[in-house]
């Protein structure tokens, strides 16, 4: 979320963005027991807590930020996604480990390069009971390919979509894209009745309009500076969830949501930034799995002062990376090298061949001395000023920045740190729109030519934050789009990474954990890389 973004970053979650945020995007599960304790990738090792079926009647969790619209196309910030994907489907769905599921497609099949074929599910139904027919199907893609909408991009490829069955759905690209696999799943695609999306135009996603689709809950009320409150959707084709009724609150002041945690007021809180989840430790246990999301800065290549590569090397070794780790992130997180972090190569490249590539990457390793030889190399020797700017709902990200702005004192530049709004910092992350910006991503596929297609390419002008042309680059990337060998592609979308890392477009910080919070009463069952890309909430349930 892409980013969100503005909001077309998030679903790639910021997009998908802020951790604040989904996804997008990816989660963890907690539970606390007699003596709460913290866990580390609660799933990795096959042991994940598994609850009763006793009934929840109600369930309050916190989120550190509000939302202005439920609607992802409009606004598609990782906690958009978060709320979405409880209400919405997709044709296909993302396990929380990242693999690709049946959705409301119970199949699919690819005829040849650029042709996807999908099945619908017989006896789906949106929560108003109305049966999903392909017709709703194409109005749900030509909402999300519409002139505005920040899901559009996923979709440019497209050259037809019809109906060729009573439940058969055909999807006809323009040219051969082995990413697009993963373009009909919640990230890209969420699906509403055709009749909802003609009769409110404009206002899905609003206090008054809401959200319908086929999932396992519905929005009952949205108050954007308050909460959102959702009940379990009687008609979901899929096991009815333990939670009856769900409310997320919006708090976005970290004492606060503490408070209201040891007050009883929620009874668990997403996303939360890893040096606020430490204080939670002795109220819940908080549990931590990796989320494949990355933070990284973007330097604007086609203005100055970051159109010399000189002053972009400067700040890779300002960086103080590894201490940012250890002390803003107490070691959650692990420092980048590159967008795109080491476990989402999985289905492409074995990970000794992931581990050489990654090694063969430039380390930037923290030195001001080094830092200050690179900027007297460039135009800009005598220092400059300018601004970056982080969503208030990654404290994480503003205390990096200032980690920055201090160690680049040294260095005669001046670096101004602004806290903003969620929804003013997605809005913002537009290429062009400042030098220096915050790419805050999570992940919602496992491919990476998520990160790889939308953030380097030089045709993706709605997301190449940095301006980024690099014709070797582009060339690795389209000819991974029609290679058929998925080593060979695996190749190709790391060799682009390995160009354009000696060009810097990106300053790649950490790649960063989610913290959940639940109290000893409850679990969530299944946690993974992409648990929130879906029906999470169906999967909390009461501790065993």
């Amino acid at each position: 979320m892409n980013s969100e973004a503005g909001g077309r970053f998030s679903r790639r979650g910021v997009l998908r963005m802020t951790g604040a945020g989904a996804g997008v995007l990816a989660a963890s599960m907690v539970v606390s027991a007699c003596s709460p304790q913290r866990k580390d990738d609660g799933a990795a090792d096959g042991t994940a807590a598994r609850g009763t079926d006793t009934p929840v009647d109600k369930l309050t969790l916190a989120l550190p930020s509000s939302l202005s619209s439920l609607d992802i196309s409009r606004e598609a910030g990782i906690l958009n996604y978060l709320v979405a994907a409880l209400v919405q489907e997709s044709l296909l769905a993302v396990s929380p480990t990242g693999e690709l599921e049946p959705g409301l497609a119970t199949s699919w099949k690819q005829p040849d390069a650029k042709t996807y074929v999908y099945t619908l599910r017989s006896g789906a139904t949106f929560s108003d009971g109305a049966e999903v027919t392909t017709d709703d199907v194409i109005a749900s893609i030509e909402a999300a390919r519409a002139e505005g909408s920040a899901l559009a991009y996923a979709w440019a490829n497209v050259a037809s979509v019809k109906a060729t069955g009573d439940r058969e759905i055909t999807i006809r690209l323009k040219t051969a894209d082995a990413a697009f696999a993963w373009t009909p799943t919640p990230g890209t695609l969420l699906i509403s009745s055709k009749a909802f999306l003609t009769k409110n135009e404009g206002k899905v996603g609003t206090a008054k309009t809401l959200l319908l689709g086929t999932g396992a809950y519905k929005v009952t009320s949205f108050v954007p500076d308050d909460h959102v409150q959702l009940e379990r959707n009687g008609d979901w084709w899929g096991d009815t969830p333990s939670v009856r009724t769900l409310k997320l609150s919006f708090i976005p002041d970290a004492g606060t949501r503490l408070v209201a945690m040891k007050s009883g007021s929620v009874d668990g809180a997403l996303n939360l930034p890893s040096d606020e989840a430490r204080s939670w430790e002795s109220t819940a246990e908080v549990t931590y799995t990796g989320d494949r999301s990355v933070v990284a800065l973007a330097f604007d290549t086609a203005k100055a002062p970051f159109d010399d590569v000189h002053v972009r090397r400067a700040f890779a070794y300002a960086a103080d990376r590894s201490g940012m780790v250890r002390g803003i992130l107490h070691g959650k997180a692990e420092v980048a090298s590159t967008l795109v972090s080491p476990q989402m190569w999985g289905a492409l490249l074995d990970e000794s061949k992931v581990k050489r590539g990654y090694a063969a990457l430039p380390a930037f390793d923290h030195s001001i001395k080094a830092a200050k030889a690179e900027l007297a190399k460039s135009r800009h020797k005598d220092g400059f000023s300018l601004d970056l700017s982080y969503p208030n709902s990654g404290p994480q990200l503003g205390k990096a920045a200032l980690a920055l702005a201090d160690a680049l004192k040294e260095l005669g530049i001046t670096l101004k740190v602004k806290e903003v709004t969620l929804e003013q910092w997605i809005a913002d992350l537009v290429p062009g729109r400042k030098p220096l910006q915050f790419l805050w991503y999570f992940p919602v596929t496992g491919d990476p030519a998520e990160l790889t297609d939308s953030y380097l390419a030089s045709a993706a002008s709605a997301t190449n934050l940095p301006h980024y042309d690099n014709t070797d680059v582009d060339d690795a990337l389209a000819r991974a789009k029609t290679e058929t060998d998925k080593a060979e592609r695996g190749r190709l979308l790391l060799g682009a990474l390995q160009d354009a890392a000696s060009d810097l477009p990106y300053l790649p910080l950490w790649w960063a954990q989610t913290a959940t919070a639940l109290t000893k009463e409850y679990v969530m069952e299944e946690p993974g890389a992409f648990a929130l890309v879906g029906p999470w909430a169906a999967r909390v349930k009461k501790t065993a």
